[in-house]
């Protein structure tokens, strides 16, 4: 009875202090996952500084650290800037030319076509007042994005900071922070080296295979259009990323239409390029890349890619296109777990 009480109030201990660690964590979860995921995505160019120093732990974890400030957050920064105020531009230009209302007189003159479209077609097509409304909607929410992203600068910082404290512990004592969360749990070590092994080979395989073509394609798009000098190259370039992590859409559909759209206005040569390269580098970036980075390792299906996406941009905000494939992945990972060691049993159950 005595046994029974103690291990009772153990527990009960260990819940609300677990209860109360969590709420202390709560604000810093995203960083701590996020700087766990780079951990492993660049755990060996950590060998490798650690190698070259002789093997120190803290140098090689430091400058792997500065090399992921480099070759990530400094050009995301760059990029943001660059997005920030081409979107601001944008939104000046819609407004200080009145778009809105020019809409009800428009006249659109296809020179390729040699077509006019005048406002009547136009209420005909897509109906004025339903278009004027979404523009407005589209405006209002364009808007508070902006504001929402200057509103947030210092809490960025702040958890940049976080996330590289984290990053750099991480890397310098990870070995050590795996082997007593094992000894911690009640899972055979066996199982959980299959657990750790197969959520890192998942996790990679998905990033790599979608995280890391999407930026390329989304970069190539970018400077492309900059090159042929369509306005808002950063901020286009940045869409089709987003575009690029959802499969069966991809980048095809924002090079596709603003091609489109140069060659209505005129701009012949620069929409024919945009196509030709559109349709032989940069939608052909994933078939070419793919098998190079993800290697024989099995990633995300598709279909669990596209949910997990989605679902974490529903639930965690923006960085839920992060979030939520590697959270499918930790739930593969746990049902290898659980086929390999109820395999018998399962065949059995088959069998009935």
């Amino acid at each position: 009875m005595t046994a029974h009480f103690n291990s009772t109030f153990l527990f009960l201990l260990i819940a609300f202090s677990g209860y109360g660690a969590y709420i202390l964590f709560k604000p810093f979860l995203i960083a701590l996952l996020i700087a766990f995921v780079l951990s492993q995505l660049f755990n060996s160019y950590y060998k490798r500084f650690t190698k070259f120093f002789r093997n120190n732990k803290a140098f090689g974890s430091f400058t792997t650290c500065g090399l992921i400030l480099v070759i990530i957050i400094f050009p995301l920064i760059f990029i943001s800037s660059l997005i920030v105020s081409e979107a601001n531009e944008l939104y000046n230009i819609v407004q200080k030319n009145h778009f809105l209302e020019k809409v009800n007189n428009i006249e659109l003159t296809i020179p390729v076509l040699n077509i006019q479209i005048t406002d009547n077609d136009l209420h005909s097509i897509i109906g004025t007042d339903k278009f004027m409304n979404g523009m407005k909607s589209a405006g209002n929410i364009f808007v508070s994005m902006i504001k929402s992203a200057y509103q947030s600068t210092s809490q960025l910082v702040f958890m940049t900071f976080v996330m590289f404290f984290a990053l750099y512990y991480f890397f310098k004592d990870g070995d050590r922070i795996i082997k007593k969360t094992m000894q911690l749990s009640p899972l055979k070590n066996r199982q959980e080296k299959v657990l750790i092994n197969k959520f890192v080979e998942i996790s990679k395989a998905t990033l790599k295979g979608t995280l890391v073509i999407a930026i390329i394609q989304g970069i190539l798009t970018g400077l492309l259009l900059w090159i042929l000098d369509v306005p808002s190259a950063a901020l286009l370039g940045v869409v089709t990323v987003f575009f690029s992590l959802v499969p069966m859409l991809g980048p095809v559909f924002v090079w596709a239409p603003t091609a489109i759209v140069l060659l209505l206005i005129g701009q012949i040569w620069q929409g024919i390029v945009l196509i030709v390269f559109g349709t032989l580098v940069i939608s052909l970036v994933d078939n070419i890349l793919r098998p190079k980075l993800v290697g024989d390792s099995s990633g995300l299906h598709p279909l669990l890619i596209f949910i997990s996406t989605f679902g974490g941009l529903a639930i965690f905000g923006l960085i839920g296109f992060l979030i939520g494939p590697i959270i499918i992945a930790m739930f593969i990972a746990i049902l290898h777990i659980y086929q390999t060691e109820y395999k018998e049993d399962l065949k059995k159950f088959n069998k009935c």
